[in-house]
């Protein structure tokens, strides 16, 4: 065991609370490392001060505001989502927000219920189909040249493999 080991058992060691083979442990250990007797001191010591110390009985008054606070902070609650609805959103800090939101439900609206929009519309998908069959050129393309740098790979393997059979007979 190390020191920090042994300081755990500090608390053990001064309430009896070691078995004998533990205690022999312990006490050989403090015999051969001085700080950790001398903690053990300042340990023993803190805890003759700490039982000398008269225990405080609380006031009923006390007790009595120590058992409401749970009651307290359930109301507490109740007030805080209260708070949650409309006024929420009207704080200044969800101004910009709301005025986003806004903007774009109006273009959305345009886009989707009016002729104009229709055209909008048409006009979006036909560019997406363009830049769609684009992409689908050069997958194609790159499809070839991959064809074409996998065969070249097969024909050098097999020609290293070919190789290799002329030299090991």
């Amino acid at each position: 065991m190390n020191c920090l080991e042994y300081r755990d058992l500090f608390s053990a060691y001064l309430e009896g609370e070691l078995s004998l083979e533990q205690k022999q442990k312990f006490e050989a250990h403090l015999e051969s490392c001085p700080e950790c007797a001398r903690l053990l001191e300042i340990a023993a010591e803190l805890n003759k001060e700490l039982q000398q110390m008269p225990e405080i009985e609380p006031s009923t008054e006390l007790m009595t505001r120590l058992y409401q606070i749970p009651q307290m902070a359930g109301s507490s609650q109740k007030k805080q989502k209260a708070a949650l609805g409309w006024k929420f959103w009207l704080n200044p800090n969800w101004q910009p927000v709301l005025a986003t939101l806004t903007v774009f439900l109006v273009v959305m609206s345009f886009v989707f219920f009016t002729t104009p929009g229709k055209s909008v519309q048409k006009s979006v998908a036909l560019e997406l189909h363009r830049g769609y069959s684009q992409a689908q050129k050069i997958m194609v393309r790159t499809g070839f040249i991959k064809d074409k740098l996998d065969g070249y790979r097969q024909n050098i393997l097999a020609s290293l493999e070919a190789k290799n059979m002329v030299k090991s007979e």
